[in-house]
């Protein structure tokens, strides 16, 4: 499974557990995932600098400067893979936390 399907997969999950209770008709899923993909990619993006400057603080400035080409998914995860440590698990806690984040089991704050 590459990338982008299993990010469609999360999304599609997120929003069933959130609206477990309502039914919702296919024109509003697809809103609500498309608002939903753009907060996941911010909150990436932000998680991902936060990883970046920890050990790399030089790298931020060359984070910022590829996010702005509009880079393809194998380029960032190619500058992830080589500033992080463990990029998968990385990846991993970002979705774990937006998911308690969206579902409301995590305050903004902590």
């Amino acid at each position: 499974m590459d990338q982008q399907s299993a990010i469609e997969m999360f999304l599609d999950q997120l929003i069933n557990e959130k609206f477990s209770e309502s039914s919702l008709d296919d024109a509003t899923k697809s809103d609500i995932k498309s608002e939903l993909a753009d907060k996941l990619n911010q909150y990436m993006t932000l998680r991902t600098i936060e990883a970046v400057s920890i050990n790399h603080p030089e790298a931020v400035e060359e984070l910022s400067l590829l996010i702005k080409t509009d880079p393809t998914p194998e380029k960032v995860n190619e500058f992830i893979t080589s500033r992080v440590t463990d990029p998968d698990a990385l990846v991993s806690q970002i979705l774990t936390d937006f998911h308690e984040l969206y579902i409301g089991k995590k305050d903004l704050s902590n």
